[in-house]
């Protein structure tokens, strides 16, 4: 490992924060991108929420090699193009020791409360829980699903309603593996976890046994897109992606459902909420309910019985 990073980070809204994230990826360790949502918390400290009003923070880690100067400047290029979209802040660097850039980013991720039960809580926090909560024990790592982002809040308040004991669960786009964490403490008998990256595939497992609950999932690196098979059939399908990747994935996702079963879809950016509302309900789901915060939509499906 390096022994000194350059954190690169810049402040913008919320429009254009995700194409920043990916121009960031582009270029950052191990294709990572860091990206801090505001968050607001409840006057009780219960609840924490996604704060609109305030700019997102995004960063990401260069090696301080020789190619460090012209990685700035490409990302200095690509922000350029990138600020005719929404408004972006000015860059900013900041040079870390290692051990500096293996702690830096904790401090964005709070306690965060969401629906009646659910707890996440980054592990380095201590936190006392109450009788009736479920506590995901969660370190992000390299990956993404700290339970701050709409879409995944979106997961886990659908999750909390329609999780029963015995169920079986597919995570499509399982990431630091939050949503299967809380599947399965929420009863589920066992979750089938889908990941394409294998250093996300790396922290999901790390936070599976960190929960206890690794003996009740298996994680499979690949994608859903080409990779899932007809073999399986779930009680219910979770897909928190990209509307691009859902619509692609589509015909695999709804044979994996069996009929009757809901699908859960997230991470979908409300311009493109309408292909895949098409898409599916072509190949035989009807729409039960939304979700919006934002420009973000979720959707909540059942599969057709024949």
């Amino acid at each position: 490992m390096p022994a000194r990073w350059l954190e690169v980070a810049v402040e913008t809204d919320a429009e254009v924060a995700d194409a920043v994230a990916e121009l960031f990826a582009r270029f950052g360790y191990q294709q990572g991108a860091a990206v801090f949502h505001p968050v607001a918390q409840d006057p009780d400290g219960e609840n924490a929420t996604i704060d609109p009003a305030t700019p997102v923070l995004i960063a990401t880690y260069l090696p301080l090699d020789e190619q460090v100067d012209a990685t700035v400047e490409r990302l200095r290029h690509g922000l350029w193009h990138l600020s005719q979209l929404g408004r972006i802040g000015e860059l900013r660097l900041r040079t870390l020791a290692e051990e500096e850039w293996a702690e830096v980013w904790k401090s964005h991720f709070p306690v965060t409360r969401i629906g009646h039960r659910i707890v996440i809580r980054p592990s380095w926090i201590p936190y006392e829980s109450r009788d009736d909560e479920i506590v995901v024990h969660l370190d992000p790592g390299m990956a993404f699903g700290t339970g701050l982002h709409p879409t995944t809040q979106h997961c886990l308040l659908w999750l909390e309603r329609l999780v029963t004991p015995g169920m079986s669960v597919l995570d499509a786009g399982a990431g630091s593996g939050i949503l299967s964490i809380a599947a399965l403490a929420l009863g589920a008998r066992s979750v089938t976890a889908w990941e394409i990256d294998p250093v996300a595939g790396e922290v999901l497992r790390e936070n599976l046994e960190r929960n206890g609950v690794a003996d009740r999932a298996t994680v499979r690196i690949g994608d859903v897109t080409e990779d899932l098979t007809d073999r399986e059939a779930y009680d219910l399908v979770v897909a928190n992606i990209v509307a691009r990747v859902l619509i692609e994935a589509g015909p695999r996702l709804v044979r994996a459902a069996r009929p009757g079963a809901h699908l859960v879809l997230s991470g979908i950016i409300d311009t493109a909420e309408e292909g895949v509302r098409r898409r599916y309900q072509d190949l035989g789901t009807e729409l039960v309910e939304r979700r919006q915060d934002g420009d973000w939509v979720s959707l909540l499906l059942r599969r057709n019985r024949p």
